[in-house]
């Protein structure tokens, strides 16, 4: 019989590690007689190399893996992909891995009200809150000593919320199964873990149809900057319903756009039908992706005139049928709440704010020259205390100051602009170069400059809203480095300066998200998880002496 290197390598290695785990204790490996879950983690590890190991056979799925191209590639990113899901674990735990910190309910409210048949929340208002005069109660000085659940939306006497509901309608399905209270930091942790799963999954789809000769290292690396560009990480060390609601829409988004993207290689109705049943869904999570959903809708309408002459009608007929549901629904609901088809509660929030008041100083073409600033090219604040890397709130040249309105939140909170955190953005300026998909780039490009824009004329920004932006522009970046790595294969010495260059500024992004993900949550990590605190300044020290 022919000697297996590698499954009676992957024997013994896997029955050491599930073996080491098993006598911690009596080796001296681990002094605590009660398994934690790093020894849990490394036992079932060796318990599954072991596992593999034994049913390895050249010829059967497992062989046809680690000895084919394409299997090794989906390895690869499996084991990355799986890094980094356990990472987001780590961040959202604060390194506690088994208990999650606990923030806010307000979707697990919105859906318990769902569940029991109602739009308004079960919370009741404070009876001196309701005992102010009209509109006095959203002056925020007229609330002083009272409470209120805060940010939420009061309209005749009820509760409501201004977040879209479709996480919340998700959520009620859930909790027909599972009716314990649901925080936000968990729908925050499975709608950026989807989102990072559906931007894996574009990746991919990129890859074979369009991009099949680049090398895999380029394929990993990519998945590898989709699943920690800032501010992935960066919002799960303080996921809230504020996070909770912007990759909630994200993750639809995503979802509707991969659609999309098969529908224009393999055209079919419920293609189109899905993308639009998640752009609906997206919309549902922030009303501010209208205009990027709109795009894509008439992108859709021009590519289908365009190029589907027979089956135009039934593939605008197919996307443009949820949408319009959509639309009516939440108009309807809107009415339900407010009186209003087009109101969704912003004006009638409790907040820092009197936005009833100033509702139409929350838009401004004004405020666009500082927020071009802090989006793009606010830089960090380097200290020589860890993590060394601190998010500024501004830092921008003090002639952007003046001339605005007193509404406008100039300082905001901190932010780290696209350009200076992760410059391999920059690549997505060559996305356009390949015509072969350009229906693909230009929906993404449509979509991606209208949810700038629409950041740029908020009276108020900070990191998380970054993430209205970057997934989408994150595969047009993609594509950019992907495209030059293409256009330079018959020049080897500039494809292989190429390629170094974005490996360094994908690992400089890395680096950059990583410490900013600590740094902008210091407070939390010193009193959450002081030890870990401790544990990564000497690690870090001692990589930096």
């Amino acid at each position: 019989m022919k000697f297996n290197w590698k499954s009676s390598t992957g024997i013994v290695s896997g029955a050491s590690l599930a073996l080491l785990m098993l006598f911690a204790n009596q080796l001296g490996l681990d002094n605590n007689p009660t398994w934690g879950t790093k020894r849990y983690v490394i036992f079932f590890a060796g318990i599954f190399i072991l596992g593999i190991s034994l049913l390895y056979r050249e010829n059967n799925f497992i062989g046809r893996t680690f000895n084919t191209y394409n299997g090794q590639l989906y390895l690869g990113v499996g084991i990355l992909s799986g890094a980094i899901l356990i990472f987001y674990v780590w961040c959202v735990t604060i390194g506690l891995w088994t208990q999650w910190p606990y923030e806010t309910h307000y979707y697990d409210l919105q859906a318990t009200a769902f569940r029991h048949g109602q739009i308004a929340l079960e919370v009741q208002p404070d009876p001196k809150l309701l005992a102010l005069k009209g509109f006095d109660l959203y002056e925020p000085s007229n609330r002083e000593g009272m409470s209120i659940l805060w940010d939420a939306t009061l309209y005749k006497g009820k509760y409501y919320l201004y977040w879209g509901p479709a996480p919340a309608l998700v959520l009620a399905v859930v909790k027909l199964f599972y009716t314990k209270e649901v925080g936000d930091n968990v729908l925050t942790f499975t709608f950026l873990s989807g989102t990072f799963i559906l931007l894996t999954l574009i990746i991919f789809e990129l890859w074979k149809k369009h991009y099949p000769e680049i090398p895999r290292w380029a394929i990993l690396l990519g998945i590898s900057f989709a699943g920690l560009v800032n501010p992935m990480p960066y919002i799960l060390f303080e996921p809230r319903i504020y996070e909770a609601a912007i990759i909630g829409a994200q993750f639809f988004l995503m979802f509707g756009i991969y659609w999309l993207i098969t529908a224009f290689d393999r055209p079919s109705a419920l293609r189109f039908a899905l993308a639009g049943t998640f752009l609906v869904f997206a919309v549902g999570s922030r009303t501010t992706l209208i205009p990027s959903v709109g795009f894509l809708a008439l992108i859709t309408l021009i590519w289908a005139i365009k190029t589907q002459h027979k089956n135009a009608v039934k593939f605008i007929a197919a996307i443009a049928l949820p949408l319009t549901i959509g639309a009516i629904s939440y108009a309807a609901y809107n009415y339900a709440r407010f009186d209003s088809f087009t109101e969704f509660g912003l004006r009638y929030q409790l907040t820092s704010y009197n936005l009833y008041n100033d509702l139409g100083k929350t838009f401004s073409l004004a405020y666009i020259p500082p927020n071009l600033f802090k989006t793009l090219f606010n830089p960090f604040e380097i200290r020589d205390i860890f993590p060394y890397i601190f998010p500024t709130r501004w830092a921008g040249p003090s002639w952007l100051k003046g001339n605005y309105s007193d509404f406008y939140l100039l300082f905001a909170e901190s932010i780290t602009g696209i350009f200076i955190g992760s410059p391999f953005m920059l690549f997505a300026f060559l996305a356009g170069l390949n015509k072969n998909i350009r229906w693909t780039t230009s929906a993404l490009i449509g979509s991606a400059l209208l949810s700038f824009f629409t950041l740029q004329i908020f009276f108020f920004t900070t990191m998380r809203y970054l993430l209205d932006l970057i997934p989408t522009l994150t595969i047009l970046a993609i594509i950019g480095f992907w495209q030059g790595l293409d256009l330079l294969k018959s020049r080897p010495i500039a494809r292989f300066s190429f390629a170094a260059f974005g490996v360094l500024l994908c690992a400089y992004g890395f680096v950059v998200s990583f410490a900013l993900s600590l740094s902008a949550h210091f407070e939390a990590l010193r009193g959450v998880n002081p030890e870990l605190l401790k544990q990564l300044t000497w690690l870090f020290k001692g990589l930096l002496k």
